[in-house]
């Protein structure tokens, strides 16, 4: 029977203390797995529903609603020192929580498995996922989202709270406004930007820049409506 990656991973792992999680969906299991393995210990998991008791959070506390009850609680564990980190999907979300806890109670959580440049720049509370690329001279923003398979390429700046979703591809250069997400799959071609809260479709292919607020999809990627 081979090792789970988190028994495979903690002889060589040091500690990196203790973590809330915020949100207990998916993207929440991602970031707790990857999170363990970068030698976090999870003390808590907060969100509007209370997680799936199985695996990856079976034994984490549940605290309730970081935006109603369990705000108190979320902020006596950061002031005992633990960190927090935004594990939600909606860059709106992330957002609101960075915005009500402060950027610098939150921890950036990289997948040990991900390639990340010594000259890249990685923000406070981002998400570096499994097999990710982030290259040379890169940044990645403030609970920003590098999900799992994507590639950000060299000198390219992922906004705060935008997201390059699973297999996504950032090519040199490339400026990924705030808020903003690159759909599964998809391509942006180098030196192009994707405005502030755009977004890119699953599977598409971005020639030209996009401005802020808007969809774009296809191949080549034309924005919709």
């Amino acid at each position: 029977m081979h090792p789970t990656r988190d028994a495979a991973s903690s002889a060589q792992t040091p500690t990196r203390g203790r973590l809330v999680l915020l949100g207990g969906g998916g993207h929440a299991a991602v970031v707790a797995e990857s999170a363990r393995s970068a030698g976090f210990t999870i003390v808590g998991v907060a969100g509007a529903d209370a997680p799936p008791p199985d695996a990856p959070f079976a034994g984490v506390p549940w605290l309730g609603d970081p935006d109603g009850a369990a705000s108190s609680a979320i902020e006596s564990l950061v002031l005992g020192g633990a960190k927090l980190h935004a594990a939600a999907g909606d860059a709106a979300v992330r957002s609101r929580w960075v915005a009500r806890f402060g950027r610098a109670a939150f921890a950036t959580v990289v997948d040990p498995s991900a390639i990340v440049s010594p000259s890249a720049q990685i923000e406070a509370g981002a998400f570096i996922g499994p097999l990710s690329a982030v290259n040379a001279r890169a940044r990645v923003g403030v609970a920003a989202i590098v999900n799992t398979r994507a590639v950000v390429e060299h000198d390219c700046a992922v906004c705060d709270f935008a997201h390059v979703s699973p297999g996504a591809v950032l090519c040199g250069a490339v400026t990924l406004g705030e808020g903003a997400q690159v759909g599964a799959g998809a391509v942006v071609l180098p030196r192009q930007s994707v405005g502030a809260r755009s977004i890119v479709g699953a599977g598409a292919v971005l020639v030209e820049s996009i401005g802020a607020s808007v969809v774009a999809v296809g191949v080549p990627a034309r924005v919709r409506g």
